[in-house]
C-alpha cells in the first residue's frame, strides 16, 4: 500500500474546497434563475386571468369602467405593492399595526370596498407609480376592449414587467418583457339588453 505524504493531502483539501465553492455558485445561479422563471409564469397567470374576467364582465353588458375595475382587481396578485391608500396612514396603522398579517387584513377589506366602488385603491403596476418615491416603476397595466357583432375581445398587458432582480432581467430580456393575456367570449348582452 502506497502512503501519500501529508503535504500532498493538504493541497487536495484545498482543491476540494475550490470545487465545492464553484459548484455552489452554479447551484445558486440555477436556483435564482428558476425563481425568476416562476415569477414570470405567475405574472402571466394573473394577466391571463384578469383578461378572462374582464371579457366575462363585458360579455354580460357591463360598462367599460366596471370592466376595467374587474380587470384590475383580478390582476392584483401580480400588481406589486399597494400605493393608494398608503398603509402607513392613520386609519390603517392606528388600528392594526405594521405586521404583514395586519397588512393582509387591511388590503382584503380595501379590495372588497374597491369592488363595490366605495373606495379607490391603486397598486404599483397599474399606473406605474411607486410606493416609495426613491424607486422608479416602469410597469403599467394596459387593456383594450373590442366588440364585434357577437364577440368580446379583451387584451390585458403589463408593459415592461418588473422582476425582483433587475440585473437578471437586463441580462436575459434586454429592456424588459411584456406580459400579455387575451380573452375572447361570446357577447351575450345583445340578447337581453337594449341599445
Amino acid at each position: 500500500m502506497r502512503v501519500i505524504p501529508r503535504r500532498l493531502r493538504r493541497h487536495e483539501r484545498g482543491a476540494a474546497m475550490v470545487e465545492a465553492l464553484l459548484s455552489m455558485f452554479v447551484i445558486l445561479l440555477v436556483l435564482f434563475g428558476m425563481l425568476q422563471v416562476f415569477y414570470f409564469f405567475t405574472g402571466q397567470l394573473f394577466t391571463d386571468y384578469a383578461a378572462f374576467r374582464g371579457a366575462r364582465s363585458r360579455a354580460v353588458g357591463f360598462k367599460e369602467y366596471l370592466v376595467a375595475r374587474e380587470l384590475r382587481r383580478n390582476a392584483i396578485g401580480g400588481s406589486g405593492i399597494l400605493v393608494e391608500p398608503a398603509l402607513t396612514s392613520f386609519d390603517v396603522s392606528a388600528s392594526f399595526g405594521d405586521s404583514s398579517a395586519h397588512q393582509l387584513t387591511v388590503e382584503k377589506s380595501l379590495i372588497q370596498r374597491y369592488i363595490t366602488g366605495s373606495r379607490w385603491i391603486e397598486y404599483e403596476y397599474w399606473f406605474g407609480r411607486a410606493a416609495n418615491q426613491n424607486r422608479r416603476v416602469n410597469t403599467e397595466l394596459h387593456y383594450s376592449i373590442s366588440n364585434s357583432s357577437n364577440k368580446v375581445n379583451i387584451t390585458a398587458r403589463f408593459t415592461d414587467y418588473a422582476f425582483p432582480d433587475t440585473y437578471t432581467k437586463r441580462l436575459f430580456f434586454g429592456n424588459g418583457i411584456d406580459l400579455t393575456g387575451e380573452a375572447s367570449l361570446s357577447y351575450h348582452a345583445q340578447v337581453y339588453l337594449e341599445d
